[in-house]
Formats: structure tokens, C-alpha cells, sequence
């Protein structure tokens, strides 16, 4: 069990996750419990998005370009993540249908070219999340961009043997998010929140299975694939 070290592994989580530096070092034996912070760097992504279309709202603009604001929203996304998400989408893309062999996926996975598999998948996702971001911020709704980004970003969270601690911190900010989903949205808004965390905990093991195990090209493409289907879903439900 690594030592709790939670300043620490806050900072290493925020730099892992998004381009914003930190001063935060890896210990020299590589052991934190950095991925239980995931969830809360989920916050700093929905502020951002919220942001984004409140500021849209305020200027008149999501009214008559819903889309456009929405696209505004997962480009800023995109930006804030150095764009990796999307590069592992990309690399998993590839590598899940590009063979049936085990290490043969692993070797396409590592390729640093894309493929037309990983085009494919960068475009399709990136579609339907712009959509349903556009769907939500038309209706008009801005509590989901809060929401889904946070437990997106679970599933890697209660992979492994993670400690106590750990785990609070990783379901501390879903369960706010769950309940900001009740606030809003009542029933619809709690069967969605559990819907997505199903997703987070079970997209991850999927890919997992198909590579033979985590990495970080499998936690990126897991947290955009969990966000696009939970935002779309939120788009068709309320």
C-alpha cells in the first residue's frame, strides 16, 4: 500500500490530466494513489464547459448557435487535456480493431501514426459529444457540463487496490454530482447519473480485456467514450 502523500497526489493527478502545471514530483518508486483525484480534476473540466455556456448565455450567443457553443466547449475540453484523451482514443481505436492478437494490438496501440480506425472513432465521438452538448445547452440545461465530466472520470479510480482514502476522495465529488443530477432533474437525473457511473466502471475493464490491461491510452479513450454516450444520453432523457 503506497503512503498517503494527498497534496501530492492532487497535483500529480491535475498534471497527468490537464495541461495546467504543477510542482507536484513522482515518488521515486512510482507508487501514489493519484488516480482516487481523477473524479475531482472531472470538476475543474465541468467548470470550464459551464463556464464556457454561461458566458455564451450572457452574451445571447447559445441561442442562436447552440452548436457552435458546444463545439466552443469540447474544443476547450480538448485543450485543457493537451488533447491526449484524444490521441488514446485514436491509439485504442486502432489497436482494438486492427488485429486479433493480443501484442499485435499492443504494437498498433504504441504506433505514434493513426490510423483509419482511430480517425473513424475521433470523429464519430467528437460528433456525437458537439450534439449532445449542443442538445443540452439549447434546452436550455447547464448543470449536466458540471456533472458528466466528474464521473467520466471515475472509472480508473476503483481500478486496482486503491486505499481508503482513495476512494473517498474519488466518490466524494460523484456522489455531489449525483445529487446536483436530483436537484435538477429529480428521478430522470439520479437513473442518469447511475447509468454513467456504470459506464465508468465498466468501459475501462472492456478495453482492458481486449489489451490485456490499463493504460493510459485506455483510461483517455474510456473517459471520452463514458462522456459522449452519458451526454448524449442526458440530451434524449431531459
Amino acid at each position: 500500500m503506497a503512503d498517503q502523500h494527498p497534496i501530492r497526489d492532487a497535483g500529480l493527478a491535475v498534471s497527468l490530466l490537464s495541461a495546467i502545471p504543477t510542482a507536484a514530483a513522482w515518488p521515486e518508486d512510482g507508487r501514489t494513489q493519484v488516480a482516487g483525484w481523477f473524479p475531482a480534476v472531472g470538476v475543474l473540466y465541468g467548470v470550464v464547459g459551464y463556464a464556457i455556456v454561461k458566458a455564451a448565455d450572457y452574451l445571447r450567443l447559445t441561442p442562436k448557435a447552440p452548436y457552435v457553443v458546444a463545439a466552443i466547449a469540447v474544443i476547450a475540453w480538448a485543450l485543457l487535456s493537451r488533447l491526449l484523451h484524444w490521441d488514446g482514443l485514436a491509439d485504442v481505436a486502432d489497436g482494438f480493431w486492427g488485429s486479433h492478437e493480443r501484442l499485435r494490438r499492443l504494437e498498433i496501440m504504441s504506433d505514434s501514426r493513426t490510423g483509419a480506425f482511430g480517425a473513424a472513432a475521433v470523429t464519430l465521438v467528437a460528433l456525437l459529444e458537439v450534439a449532445s452538448v449542443g442538445a443540452i445547452v439549447a434546452a436550455p440545461h447547464e448543470l449536466p457540463l458540471l456533472v458528466v465530466p466528474v464521473i467520466a472520470r471515475l472509472g480508473r479510480s476503483v481500478m486496482g487496490v486503491p486505499s481508503v482514502l482513495a476512494i473517498l476522495v474519488a466518490l466524494l465529488p460523484v456522489a455531489g454530482a449525483i445529487l446536483g443530477m436530483w436537484i435538477g432533474f429529480r428521478i430522470p437525473g439520479v437513473l442518469l447519473g447511475a447509468f454513467g457511473v456504470l459506464l465508468a466502471l465498466a468501459i475501462p475493464h472492456v478495453l482492458a480485456e481486449r489489451f490485456g490491461g490499463v493504460t493510459g491510452d485506455v483510461m483517455g479513450a474510456s473517459v471520452l467514450i463514458t462522456e459522449a454516450i452519458l451526454f448524449a444520453a442526458v440530451a434524449l432523457v431531459v
